[in-house]
């Protein structure tokens, strides 16, 4: 085999492998542009961090400080939640009534990896994989196409799948504008150090979305790759929605996961690689 077909089968066998994790999940996630939100997002773990070693219960992590930011309504008004609390309660309210009127929605993924944030033991993944993924980004970073839930069906598997809990949410935002109230929530830092079977089996999954074997090595099987390890720390996680302010209903909602990931996978002819990238998926759904 010649250095020249070396090269251009290492090259494509990287691509496919940062294909097949860019692609699980379909087209999902965003960059931001939040300064708040840009800060909060790092690979290093905060005190609040939650712990996840495959199907670990979220019960047995432990509770985040809530000293920081835990009352944190932007705009005072009469009759608006305000602490922390009263915004998680009104929320989880307005995904009840969704669940009971079953009003329809659309959906719409996107998936963003920053190609400037790539790292591997590999100084040649180093220089090529930057270049693919700034060159696929058209792929997986558009908005997908809609997909539509007709009104009156089934809305039970919208996520969060249940009650958003106290011990989830960092912060919470509640302000108002015109007839609507807009509702951030910021999600604790989680650590999932395997994947999971089902997303339910983390915070993440059960409040937006997360990896899952199923998701990481089905897409990677597809091209002959084997991930052995896929260590994801999820920080700067959130959820949008705007309510109407007189009947409670979910107007529209966004949701932000954000994951920095090690991974180390066999690849053929090539052995095993490393590779440490973020990964973000932003799902948009308008009721």
């Amino acid at each position: 085999m010649t250095k020249l077909f070396k090269s251009i089968l290492a090259l494509g066998i990287a691509a496919a492998l940062l294909f097949a994790l860019a692609a699980c999940n379909g087209n999902k996630a965003p960059e931001t542009t939040d300064p708040e939100i840009t800060e909060e997002i790092t690979t290093e773990l905060e005190p609040d961090t939650l712990d996840v070693a495959s199907t670990e219960d979220e019960d047995t992590t432990e509770e985040e400080d809530t000293t920081e930011g835990e009352t944190t309504t932007e705009e005072a008004t009469t009759g608006a939640p305000k602490t922390k609390e009263e915004i998680i309660d009104y929320f989880n309210a307005a995904m009840v009534k969704v669940r009971a009127d079953k009003p329809g929605y659309t959906n719409q993924e996107r998936t963003l990896i920053d190609d400037t944030k790539i790292s591997s033991s590999k100084g040649w993944i180093n220089t090529i994989a930057p270049p693919i993924i700034r060159m696929a980004k058209g792929i997986w970073s558009s908005w997908s196409d809609p997909s539509v839930k007709a009104k009156g069906t089934d809305h039970s598997g919208l996520r969060p799948v249940s009650d958003i809990q106290s011990a989830w949410v960092k912060s919470a935002t509640c302000t108002e504008s015109g007839g609507n109230y807009s509702i951030r929530l910021y999600l604790v830092d989680e650590r999932v150090r395997e994947l999971p079977i089902n997303e339910s089996d983390t915070m993440h999954g059960k409040a937006i979305a997360c990896y899952t074997k199923g998701d990481i090595t089905d897409g990677a099987g597809d091209v002959g790759v084997d991930i052995s390890k896929f260590d994801c720390r999820y920080s700067g996680s959130y959820i949008d929605c705007t309510i109407n302010k007189a009947t409670g209903a979910m107007v529209k909602m966004n949701t932000y996961s954000n994951a920095q990931v090690d991974l180390e996978a066999k690849v053929p002819v090539l052995g095993t690689l490393d590779a440490s990238l973020p990964l973000a998926q932003e799902r948009m759904f308008t009721f």
